[in-house]
């Protein structure tokens, strides 16, 4: 497959690939516009997207400098403002470290870049630097699922590959890195995942590996999900003949997805606003 020279490997489209071969195909090569809703019912879903970027988007403010009441006083919705108050407690202004919010960074990666944003960022020089990813899911977080997700790779490598390419700003081994998935939904259960330099060596065989069979494909190659469980959240179901109507809602929490990646919503696109 002839990607375009512009083309950058993240981890929603390393994701739609491992999912599914076509989505990625459909998605982020031909650039097909969307058929079909992902799930029912539609202002629920809806009210989930709206309450996901909104709390991306007072997070990003918060560290910008905008007062924390200021920003309070913005957000009328409970949900909101219990996950408001239950990110405060987190008590960032007080923590030591260089703190970078909604912050991409890229590695040169066979060919093409591998890029990553980051949520939040805490770098403490010397010591450990950590990502840190906020979940506005409605179900409880499952560790083994966050293990599997293509983010929980992509992002501790784009790091430490990084912190080998002086003049970058960040040096950490391997070993110093640390991912962070916090739901403010769910507070007291942070899932952390330590990398290492073992992690990095498997992490960056599989990539490569992964990017290499994308690049040798063709387009008869980019092949349906065996799994049909994932077409009824996919909005390309009705283009591949896997149904017509969306999953119900309830349905997803078998499917162990957040509302990031059931609805798929890149928050990272999400620009400032004051």
């Amino acid at each position: 497959m002839n990607l375009p020279e512009y083309f950058s490997f993240n981890q929603q489209n390393l994701q739609d690939y491992v999912d599914c071969p076509r989505r990625f195909y459909l998605r982020h090569i031909l650039k097909q516009d969307w058929p079909a809703i992902e799930s029912e019912p539609v202002h629920e879903q809806e009210k989930l997207i709206a309450q996901g970027e909104q709390f991306h988007r007072s997070v990003q403010r918060f560290f910008t400098g905008i007062p924390g009441e200021v920003i309070e006083n913005s957000l009328s919705d409970p949900d909101l403002l219990n996950w408001w108050h239950q990110f405060i407690q987190l008590g960032f202004q007080s923590q030591p470290g260089v703190k970078f919010c909604e912050t991409s960074f890229s590695a040169p990666f066979e060919g093409f870049r591998i890029v990553a944003k980051y949520d939040l960022l805490v770098y403490q020089a010397g010591q450990k630097a950590i990502i840190y990813d906020w979940k506005t899911s409605q179900h409880a977080p499952r560790r083994k699922w966050l293990s599997k997700r293509m983010q929980t790779r992509v992002y501790p490598f784009v790091l430490a590959t990084l912190a080998t390419q002086p003049p970058f700003k960040i040096s950490a081994t391997p070993d110093q890195i640390e991912m962070h998935y916090w739901y403010p939904a769910f507070p007291e259960t942070p899932i952390q995942f330590c990398f290492s330099q073992s992690q990095f060596i498997e992490d960056q065989h599989d990539l490569q590996k992964l990017v290499q069979e994308i690049l040798h494909l063709d387009e008869a190659g980019f092949t349906k999900t065996e799994n049909e469980t994932l077409c009824k959240f996919c909005r390309y179901r009705s283009l591949c003949d896997r149904g017509i109507l969306a999953g119900e809602r309830s349905e997803t929490e078998e499917l162990e997805q957040d509302s990031d990646s059931a609805f798929d919503i890149d928050f990272d696109q999400i620009s400032p606003t004051d």
